[in-house]
């Protein structure tokens, strides 16, 4: 493995103050939304626990009619955990990674808010049906109660989107040094994005979660989700980036999902600033015009070919931009 060296990038100079002023306003506005939300349903659990059957409805069909159902112990507690437990491990994990830096920063602050009014309302509305009913067989779902939640959350999060200031921005992406290479030269270059402990723990936290909800609920079909979603975590944790002279080529740590851009389509390269909230969360990610291996905050390494871009977190991307455009110099030589 051939690596090159290039300069390094200068932290933005932006003033601590303002960046002080945009954390604290994106980190109040989305905490007091998921603390109101929380509020709300614990309220409602209260003003209902007197009133709720044995056994609650969980699941409904499309008429609104339930098919499933779990104690009444077991389901609160599960309603609580995720209702309330979910946006707080959201909060956290994305505030440890800063979301309020870059063009999204409004967005996903927005997303935060609305996410935790409507999981709020979601178990609320549960709740509120099953309320009063003597068994499971006589609740009925009304559509009005979903789309009210639905609404509730668009509507906040959009306010709370317009509400906090915009993102720090990232620094200026680096003009890397293209290595010199002769024209017969070959160098490969390997780099990788690995996700990094709190995000990994939260993923962890989910799947546990799922599956003491099957094992509690005892519908079987659950366990096929709880495989699914641990399948994905575990293609979604670890990627390995190659760039040779074929182009850039990455895969998973498990050998899927995986891509290849071949050097022909490859325009430009070069390292940026990025987080998470730029491609709206971990893992692999797509955007309108856009591929991304995100797996922390920080410095990337960016391939654009047509009017498309591929961002990867990994580390040393320098070397890996410097080695790309000492290819793409040697072909334009040619």
């Amino acid at each position: 493995m051939t690596r090159g060296t290039g300069p390094r990038m200068t932290p933005a100079t932006a003033d601590p103050a303002a960046v002080q002023r945009v954390r604290r306003a994106h980190l109040t506005a989305t905490v007091l939304v998921a603390a109101v939300s929380a509020a709300a349903l614990l309220l409602v659990f209260l003003m209902a626990a007197g009133d709720l059957p044995d056994r609650i409805a969980t699941h409904f069909d499309f008429s609104g009619q339930p098919n499933d159902d779990m104690a009444r112990g077991a389901a609160l507690g599960l309603f609580l955990l995720v209702g309330i437990g979910l946006p707080a491990l959201l909060i956290g994990v994305f505030g440890a990674t800063q979301w309020w830096r870059g063009e999204w920063a409004r967005a996903f602050a927005g997303f935060l808010a609305g996410f935790s009014v409507w999981l709020a309302a979601l178990f609320a509305g549960l709740v509120i049906a099953n309320r009063g009913a003597a068994s499971p067989e006589e609740v009925t779902l009304r559509p009005w109660l979903l789309v009210l939640g639905l609404v509730l959350g668009l509507v906040v999060g959009v306010v709370v989107a317009l509400v906090v200031p915009r993102g720090i921005p990232h620094d200026a992406p680096e003009v890397v040094t293209p290595m010199a290479l002769a024209p017969t030269e070959r160098a490969s270059w390997f780099g990788r994005a690995q996700l990094g402990r709190l995000p990994l723990l939260a993923l962890v936290a989910s799947v546990l979660v799922l599956v003491v909800a099957t094992l509690a609920s005892g519908i079987w079909w659950l366990w096929l989700i709880a495989a699914l979603v641990a399948l994905l975590v575990a293609g979604m944790t670890s990627f390995v980036v190659t760039v040779d002279a074929t182009g850039v080529t990455w895969r998973s740590a498990i050998g899927l999902p995986r891509g290849h851009i071949p050097l022909s389509e490859v325009t430009e390269a070069a390292v940026v600033e990025m987080s998470p909230a730029d491609f709206g969360g971990f893992g692999l990610r797509m955007t309108p015009g856009g591929l991304g291996l995100i797996t922390r905050r920080g410095t990337a390494l960016q391939v654009r070919h047509g009017k498309r871009r591929f961002v990867a977190t990994v580390d040393d991307a320098a070397s890996g931009a410097g080695l790309l455009l000492g290819y793409l110099e040697t072909t334009h030589r040619r």
